[in-house]
């Protein structure tokens, strides 16, 4: 009876460590949205310095079932560009640029990869993304496609939005949850007219996928230090930043920004710094290749000791050359579907935005 009970209890350990780093995969694609039910990071010595954001030099990921890296490998610095220059814009300014082109910029697709680790374990994140160029006349079209795999434990993430609903699966047993997306634009009527003068705008737009990212990206981050280098031949930017102890220049008034706009917060587990490459090029402004999360490290008598890598996000193969159809950004709701989780009201101004017009009745 004893050995039952401690196999048992044995398995209950496992699929509580192995949900935890599933939470923290997850938490990530959604930049940590989940965070007060994060549980602490595990630690490692891993100390990668942070004067410039470590890129990978080939911007690619490889084919087929990834290995799981280890952290050493994951910020490793001697595959940083010779070639880095130092950079006078605001790298704040080049993250809401990125936000305003994951609204508002052409169609593209992509591959994504992601490692992340918790409590000496590592889960791998490998899928697709897609996104078509948005129309005045609603939110932008995505899919979002991903599995997330630890050990041999395996789980699927789905993020689909037609422009007017998006809907979240995550794994068979969570609720599904929904938002939608024609309540928003009731907020931000002519919202396109703005593109170029309204980050506020485009901060409430950028809703789901890459666009949702970097907006969390902004809130969380003071970014702080900018260099221009290589990855794989092409310009990008590379950014650091650290947790904010002051709000953003734009903060919205939406439950979401409020969420992502906390400041000092211990139970948020939000990671201390972050890393971000983008590209500088014309034919692809401001896409992010990399995604890098740090936390503090402590050595074993619980002293700091530098950082370590907890998440590193990888969009590799952008393709702005696509075609999508229908199906691409379909989304049919199970008839064994028990609970739906309803989340527009995170997404929804609390008072009207000044100066945007009526909306448009035709």
């Amino acid at each position: 009876m004893e050995i039952r009970n401690s196999i048992a209890s044995k398995h209950r350990t496992r699929r509580g460590v192995y949900s935890i780093i599933f939470l923290v995969a997850i938490a990530c694609i959604s930049l940590w949205s989940f965070g007060p039910s994060l549980m602490v990071f595990a630690q490692s010595g891993a100390s990668p310095t942070i004067s410039v954001p470590a890129a990978n030099s080939t911007g690619s990921s490889t084919q087929g079932t990834p290995t799981i890296l280890r952290t050493q490998e994951l910020s490793a610095t001697k595959d940083r560009s010779p070639d880095v220059t130092v950079v006078t814009t605001d790298p704040n300014q080049l993250v809401l640029a990125a936000v305003r082109q994951a609204v508002w910029g052409p169609s593209v697709s992509c591959k994504i990869q992601q490692t992340s680790k918790a409590y000496g374990q590592q889960a791998v994140l490998i899928g697709d993304f897609k996104s078509e160029g948005v129309g005045p006349e609603r939110f932008r079209r995505f899919r979002t496609s991903v599995r997330i795999a630890v050990g041999e434990t395996g789980l699927d993430f789905l993020q689909v939005s037609d422009g007017r609903m998006m809907w979240t699966q995550v794994g068979n047993e969570s609720p599904l949850r929904r938002v939608i997306l024609d309540q928003i634009f009731q907020s931000v009527p002519n919202a396109s007219q703005f593109a170029d003068s309204r980050p506020d705008v485009n901060l409430i737009m950028a809703i789901g996928g890459q666009a949702e990212m970097l907006r969390a990206l902004y809130h969380r981050y003071n970014w702080y230090k900018a260099a221009g280098g290589k990855l794989g031949g092409n310009d990008v930017w590379q950014l650091v930043g650290r947790l904010r102890t002051e709000p953003a220049k734009f903060v919205g008034n939406t439950l979401l920004d409020e969420q992502n706009s906390i400041l000092n917060d211990p139970a948020s587990k939000i990671p201390t710094e972050a890393r971000l490459t983008l590209s500088r090029s014309a034919k692809l402004p401001y896409f992010p290749y990399i995604v890098e999360y740090f936390d503090r490290a402590r050595n074993r008598d619980g002293e700091p000791s530098g950082f370590e890598l907890i998440t590193r996000i990888e969009y590799s193969e952008p393709n702005t050359n696509v075609t999508f159809t229908q199906q691409d950004f379909l989304y049919r709701v199970s008839d064994n579907t028990d609970e739906i989780k309803d989340e527009t009201q995170l997404y929804v101004p609390r008072a009207p935005l000044p100066g945007l017009g009526l909306f448009p009745t035709n």
